[in-house]
């Protein structure tokens, strides 16, 4: 049979640079609404349902990309206690939570199946472990198992990635056998509810999607004459986009076109979509910095590389390369690279160069699969801003690029540990007295803020204005904490309906930002915005951000509560 192609999305041409590069600078990634949505829609043609797609959190961590699924109701594929936070901090359900890894926590397997949620397994010895730990105890969340099937299909066009993502090949690390699947099951007083298999990533080769749903429908026809209670099979991901001219793939359409009619109506089915769901949704934002020359041959150095595109750089996996014209660079024999300092940091090879000047913009398409989430810090980068291209064509700012001192060094270091110099001394009282400063040791205890006007904007979002008065003439940190601190419990108590402080709430974690003085005895606005609620046993976890309305100053709190 004959599969439609994959085309390139078109939103990227659509964007005009030069101006967002003027109003939000570069890098920044950008991530199209619609894309996503489109995406989405186009798999819940397969699955019957947005909650059926987990997204694979490891594809794209960036807490945009979770709400926005959130928004429309899908679930979320984790591999860790910390994706699955992310995506419940973003909205996503905990019933929608699947958690898939090479080595599992049996307490998280054993607490997501008692709330409803998915877990996958393919080691026989964890799953005895939480068979014992769920013992006598039933559960309302789904078993499924990981098999490798008999038989790989594999890919149709050969290249050098396969091997690193041919999760579904025979040599695989992952999976259950399926010659060995009945003699598991034997083993197995715990209910299972589904099957699972994927094929791998990338994959251009339609029949392995046919073969592994063929194969799992037989498997789970044969599991319930025996008396098993398969109602699920979950197909993975791994359906590849292409990156450049000539990569053929089937199209997400076709893909569901072709599934759809090999679906057992007795099953339920789902999938774990990465690159065909975020992949061709988001697109790096980056300006030439300097335009080199050697030997006849122009260097166009962006201000991104490796750091963000690790995908490209080291494995020589190139993406189109846009123009602000929203065309893709012409061929030659120049190069695009990132400003890293080792010979391999280059996005593009054989493009013309001559068109590129130190500041011109250039986009990066299909960027949105295993390139945030490979990120890295070298030569001391940080990550970029995020925006957001609403459907109305409004580009907004969601997450602010990464300060140096966000940087992990900075903040967990024990600088003193390593200092083996200098003999123990006291200091004398009288001298601390005299290094105090008088402000934060008593003078402080006078200041004093007064609620102006307090507005609840919109969901999980709240503005204050508040008048300040202080003997010094700027907003110094503790008063700072008094007044986010207070604006955050009255924000947290407001979004889940309660009339007055009734109950604790703690804070957990600070971080705050202020690089230039916040004036003080004037008012002071600032909004606050919550995520979502996690959560755990009798306490709720809930992250506030709050930023002042002239972003002088911003930061986050983490607030515990009772539920």
């Amino acid at each position: 049979m004959k599969y439609e192609k994959a085309s390139f999305a078109d939103w990227p041409k659509t964007l005009d640079i030069d101006p967002i590069k003027e109003k939000f600078g570069s890098p920044a990634w950008i991530i199209s609404e619609n894309q996503l949505t489109e995406n989405v829609h186009a798999y819940a043609k397969f699955t019957g349902d947005n909650r059926r797609i987990f997204y694979p959190v490891k594809t794209n961590p960036s807490l945009t990309v979770l709400q926005l699924l959130a928004k429309m109701g899908a679930g979320a594929d984790c591999a860790s206690q910390l994706e699955i936070n992310l995506a419940l901090f973003a909205g996503i359900e905990l019933k929608n939570i699947s958690y898939n890894t090479p080595v599992q926590d049996i307490q998280i397997c054993a607490s997501l199946l008692r709330s409803g949620a998915n877990v996958v397994m393919d080691d026989l010895n964890a799953i005895i472990e939480l068979q014992d730990s769920l013992k006598d105890i039933s559960f309302p969340g789904k078993l499924f198992l990981r098999v490798n099937l008999p038989e790989y299909i594999g890919y149709s066009n050969k290249n050098d990635h396969q091997e690193l993502m041919a999760h579904g090949h025979k040599s695989s690390k992952f999976g259950i056998p399926a010659e060995d699947l009945e003699s598991v099951m034997k083993q197995l007083t715990l209910p299972v509810s589904g099957l699972h298999v994927h094929v791998g990533t990338q994959m251009d080769n339609m029949n392995s999607f046919e073969h592994a749903i063929l194969n799992l429908n037989d498997l789970a026809e044969k599991f319930n004459t025996a008396g098993h209670g398969i109602t699920d099979v979950n197909l993975g991901g791994g359906l590849g986009i292409p990156f450049g001219s000539g990569q053929d793939f089937p199209s997400l359409d076709s893909w569901c076109n072709t599934m759809i009619p090999l679906k057992n109506k007795k099953l339920t089915y789902s999938v774990e979509p990465g690159h065909a769901l975020v992949g061709n949704a988001v697109a790096l934002l980056t300006t030439v910095q300097t335009v080199k020359e050697s030997r006849g041959k122009k260097w166009a150095i962006v201000d991104v590389g490796t750091d963000q595109l690790t995908k490209v750089t080291l494995l020589k996996w190139p993406h189109r390369i846009l123009h602000g014209s929203g065309d893709e660079l012409l061929e030659g024999n120049d190069a695009i690279a990132g400003p890293l300092c080792f010979a391999g940091d280059t996005l593009k090879e054989n493009i013309k160069a001559d068109n590129l000047l130190k500041g011109t913009p250039l986009l990066i398409a299909e960027a949105g699969a295993y390139t945030f989430s490979l990120s890295n810090k070298f030569n001391g980068r940080t990550a970029p801003k995020w925006l957001l291209l609403k459907p109305n064509g409004e580009l907004i700012q969601t997450m602010e690029k990464e300060s140096v001192y966000d940087e992990i060094h900075h903040s967990r270091y024990d600088w003193s540990i390593t200092d083996h110099n200098g003999i123990p001394q006291l200091i004398d009282l009288k001298l601390v007295n005299q290094l105090s400063s008088k402000y934060l040791f008593k003078t402080c205890e006078a200041d004093h803020f007064e609620y102006v006007n307090v507005k609840n904007e919109r969901t999980h979002y709240y503005s204050f204005t508040v008048s300040t008065s202080s003997a010094v003439d700027f907003i110094s940190m503790p008063f700072a904490i008094r007044i986010i601190g207070d604006a955050t419990i009255i924000s947290v108590l407001h979004s889940e309906g309660h009339h007055q402080k009734d109950i604790s709430i703690w804070g957990r974690k600070l971080t705050m930002d202020c690089y230039e003085q916040l004036p003080s005895n004037q008012q002071f606005q600032f909004t606050i915005s919550l995520s979502s609620t996690l959560k755990k046993g009798n306490q709720s976890v809930t992250v506030a951000r709050f930023k002042s309305l002239c972003n002088k100053f911003s930061g986050s709190i983490i607030v515990s509560h009772e539920p």
